[in-house]
């Protein structure tokens, strides 16, 4: 069996202050101060639901796709 990637998809969240990642495929959505700590908690967070749902967890790796969004002014 070869790497499983998974696409994340990362937008920062002007309101909240916040880096927001989503990822369908696990799924889950999380949100940090950095994106660092945002990464770091993708793949802990997403390890332990693949635990917890029997899916492999060797061989696995995150592809980041950081979205641009514009602030709509009023």
């Amino acid at each position: 069996m070869g790497m499983e990637i998974y696409d994340v998809n990362v937008y920062w969240d002007e309101e909240g202050s916040v880096w927001v990642a989503s990822c369908d495929d696990v799924p889950l959505t999380l949100h940090n101060n950095t994106i660092e700590l945002l990464m770091g908690d993708v793949r802990e967070t997403a390890l332990e639901i693949f635990e917890l749902e029997k899916r492999p967890t060797e061989e696995v790796a995150f592809k980041y796709q950081i979205e641009e969004r514009l602030a709509t002014a009023i």
